[in-house]
């Protein structure tokens, strides 16, 4: 399962100076920026140990189904497939961030509800 960074999270994490604990990435966090309560959750469930680059840290952030997914797909119309559905985010100009996770859909599926999307991510 891919997983990316939302841009709350990257905004947050820009400018640090790497390498740095976890620890190091939380108090960087809470000092220089006020971000949502899902993207400390987020953040908070990084590995224990250090990071060097914001790439290494974005793959192991553990983001099932990020709010920023969530919200995207609030408004559509379900049942759909994946088609239906990355034609709906890409129409409307969602962040890549959202198209890329839900480019990981599997094919060949109806998907009947927001958590039915989130449950394949």
């Amino acid at each position: 399962m891919a997983i990316f960074c939302n841009s709350e999270i990257m905004g947050a994490i820009k400018g640090i100076k790497l390498p740095k604990e976890k620890s190091e990435i939380l108090n960087y966090i809470d000092k220089n920026s006020d971000i949502s309560e899902a993207s400390k959750i987020a953040l908070n469930k990084l590995d224990d140990k250090v990071y060097s680059s914001t790439e290494e840290i974005c793959e192991n952030i553990k983001i099932v189904c990020d709010l920023e997914v969530r919200n995207a797909l609030a408004e559509m119309d379900l049942p759909a497939d994946k088609n239906e559905i990355l034609d709906y985010v890409r129409f409307r100009n969602f962040s890549e961030f959202v198209v890329r996770s839900l480019e990981n859909l599997p094919d060949g599926h109806t998907f009947n509800d927001v958590s039915d999307i989130c449950s394949e991510l």
